[in-house]
């Protein structure tokens, strides 16, 4: 076989077990961005409720620091 087909082959397998690994790391990703919005609507809730047990509490600004 000829030196570039194996190489081809080699490359193809890499991009096999790459996009393998990214077709994984979406799987996770989509199922934290699920998680997410499920407790950002229960906080939603719990903020909207007649008696809130959640305060949301003041943003101290902090200017940048110089470089």
């Amino acid at each position: 076989m000829a030196p570039q087909v194996v190489r081809l082959k080699e490359l193809r397998e890499k991009d096999k077990a790459e996009l393998e690994q990214l077709r994984a790391d979406v799987e996770g990703l989509v199922r934290a961005v699920n998680q997410l919005t499920w407790e950002n609507r229960q906080l939603r809730g719990l903020l909207s409720a007649p008696d809130p047990a959640v305060r949301v509490l003041p943003v101290q600004y902090i200017p940048p620091q110089p470089s």
